[in-house]
């Protein structure tokens, strides 16, 4: 089977799982949910409206473009956003037929699920690359580096570790505030794609008002799609970030989360997971950005124009999508762009 073929059964098995009407949807509905702790009107938004179940023949191709053929390929996954091992899984099949996966023990549906309408790759336990092999690795950037040191020589490893996504915003702080809820709801701002940080050129009022506004949308969101279950180390992340900010700047409630403004200039610190966002000020000089270029996986813009043009001078490696389309980049290739991403063959120091 060509590579192309592959995918596309991989994407109609994922079509499978979208829809409610089919037995492995039905499946994934009731799983989904414990496994991942989102509530299930969580889960249906992603499998009706994140889950890429619908890509063009050109970014089919342009997926399958961006990766070189390989003998074995081998697939480590992470938990935090469940709809991931889909494109995670078409890079490997567009590279081979022999494809092995080893799902997160946290959350093991989806690619269960996923293998089953498919058959397009084999499940496993244990990991075993050889020198020529290929190994697509998500996880923290702790993982990523024990990984890499217990890994054979000549394997050529993709390590898609930590990041997050910031926002730009310039003009109506009210429309981008809904924007940017469409793009924090999903998975509870678990992933790269999540904004966890938004900068709006503009004054402190501007900015106050996008806060505000913000924190309106998210408590109506949460009426719609609740929050789910929080982990420990999350809830205590979440409290003593919003504590932090509450010195340097105000802090809104925002249903179960919060949204900070931010009165420190020219800084970044990233919300956690959970619903919540900081919100900088910044004037139209936006150089600053760039010093954290490396941690930015995605940024999304009120405007491809103006704003989009910069974000792609100093973010040259973030995904680029207009605000509300986070969570929805095209189906062309990795996710992640960032040149910590690329791939590179293991070799030890003799």
């Amino acid at each position: 089977m060509a590579p192309e073929d592959r995918v596309r059964a991989l994407v109609a098995a994922a079509r499978r799982l979208a829809d409610p009407g089919d037995p492995l949807g039905r499946e994934a509905r009731a799983l989904l949910p414990e496994s991942t702790g989102l509530s299930p009107e969580n889960v249906e938004l992603a499998l009706t409206e994140v889950l890429e179940t619908q890509p063009s023949e050109a970014d089919l191709r342009a997926l399958c473009a961006s990766v070189e053929a390989a003998p074995r390929v081998h697939v480590l996954l992470a938990a935090n956003v469940f709809s991931a091992p889909l494109r995670a899984i078409a890079l490997a099949l567009a590279q081979s037929d022999d494809v092995f996966v080893r799902v997160s023990r946290r959350e093991p549906v989806f690619a269960r699920l996923l293998q089953q309408a498919s058959g397009t790759f084999q499940l496993t336990e244990t990991l075993a690359p050889r020198a020529g092999d290929h190994l697509w690795a998500y996880g923290t950037d702790v993982t990523l580096t024990e990984l890499e040191r217990a890994l054979p020589d000549g394997v050529v490893l993709h390590a898609h570790g930590s990041g997050f996504g910031v926002a730009l915003v310039a003009g109506d702080p009210s429309a981008a505030a809904l924007a940017l809820a469409r793009d924090i709801v999903p998975f509870d701002q678990r992933g790269c794609l999540s904004p966890r940080v938004a900068v709006i050129t503009g004054t402190r009022d501007e900015a106050r008002v996008l806060a505000r506004a913000l924190a309106l949308e998210l408590e109506r969101a949460a009426e719609r799609i609740p929050l789910g279950r929080l982990d420990d180390d999350e809830r205590a992340e979440g409290v003593r970030v919003r504590e932090a900010l509450t010195y340097a700047g105000e802090v809104f409630a925002a249903g179960p989360g919060w949204v900070a403004l931010d009165d420190t200039s020219a800084r970044l610190l990233p919300a956690p997971a959970g619903r919540n966002l900081v919100v900088v000020r910044s004037g139209s000089e936006l150089e600053w950005l760039s010093a954290h270029a490396a941690s930015m996986a995605a940024v999304g813009v009120t405007s491809l124009d103006g704003l989009g043009v910069t974000a792609s001078r100093l973010l040259p490696e973030a995904r680029l999508s207009l605000l509300g389309q986070m969570q929805r980049p095209r189906f062309d290739g990795p996710v992640d762009r960032r040149s910590r991403a690329l791939a590179h063959q293991v070799t030890r120091s003799v």
